[in-house]
């Protein structure tokens, strides 16, 4: 990872400048230091790329050694392929890089790995491949000393497929941004504790899209709604939400969403030009300043 050219491009800086000013860095200068006594060397960087750029400086570098801690880890397993190596490469954030790491992360023995030791991961592998089969006839056929029911068996096979699921990279990957853009946190005042939250009252009744609370996706106000839950006043959920309909749709009063690309409505009341929103293409309603949302 090249961090002074990555660095550049984010700046919109060049690599020249951003090597100038991580070498300030280095020698022990500080942020307003450089910003107004070393502009002669670092191109003219504000007081503001330069606190970009500091901050930057050391996730990449703290992100780097991470990468390099996780290769060798992998590599002493003897589980590293040419493949592995270059999608740990091409990481960009930490997240991404442990949610590739987890699967080779070593571990306490799980669930998942009892349950292949009693030999039900054919199970497993049967049931996610064909799904319509009944599940607890096909658990009888790995009954065993460990295993002695059927029960038991479908517990296993679950245990190593959450295990697989959750150690899948580019599920984890999309799943945690559907919940960042589709769910909203509730919270419920526990009955009969109204009394001792009385300084929560707003949050009696509150839900609220994680996409739109301050400081997401690590957001300030979650971590209050968590704090009010540890003091067993909350009962906190998550839920999607329900999807809306587009704002032209709505205040148009009656325009109809078109599927077809030739397809047209002749202008209605409250419109300056026929609304054709198909898809990810821009409404040309007057009352929707901002792209269709779905």
């Amino acid at each position: 990872m090249d961090i002074n050219a990555l660095l550049a491009a984010e700046l919109s800086a060049t690599p020249a400048q951003t090597a100038a000013a991580v070498s300030l860095l280095d020698e022990g200068a500080t942020v307003p230091f450089i910003a107004r006594y070393r502009k002669e060397i670092t191109g003219g960087l504000d007081d503001t790329q330069l606190r970009q750029l500091a901050d930057r400086l050391a996730y990449l570098r703290e992100l780097q050694e991470r990468k390099t801690t996780v290769l060798n880890s992998i590599a002493e397993q003897g589980k590293l392929t040419a493949g592995l190596q270059a999608a740990i490469d091409a990481c960009d954030n930490k997240t991404a890089l442990e949610d590739l790491y987890l699967p080779y992360k070593p571990k306490r023995r799980t669930k998942a790995q009892i349950a292949r030791e009693h030999g039900l991961q054919p199970l497993a592998e049967l049931l996610l491949a064909e799904p319509f089969r009944q599940p607890e006839t096909e658990a009888e056929a790995f009954l065993n000393e460990h295993i002695t029911d059927s029960k038991a068996a479908l517990d296993g096979a679950r245990a190593i497929l959450t295990e697989r699921f959750a150690e899948d990279a580019e599920l984890v990957g999309t799943l945690r941004e559907k919940l960042w853009r589709e769910a909203a946190l509730c919270a419920e005042v526990i009955e009969g504790k109204e009394s001792e939250g009385e300084k929560f009252r707003d949050y009696f009744h509150h839900r609220e899209a994680l996409c739109r609370m301050p400081g997401t996706p690590r957001p300030c106000r979650f971590a209050r709604t968590q704090r009010r839950r540890v003091a067993r006043v909350f009962a906190l959920s998550g839920r999607r939400r329900a999807r809306q309909r587009p704002r032209c749709l709505r205040r148009c009063r009656g325009t109809r969403i078109l599927v077809s690309p030739s397809a047209t409505v002749p202008p209605m009341r409250g419109c300056a030009t026929p609304c054709g929103w198909r898809g990810a293409a821009n409404c040309s309603c007057r009352w929707k300043p901002k792209p269709c949302p779905h």
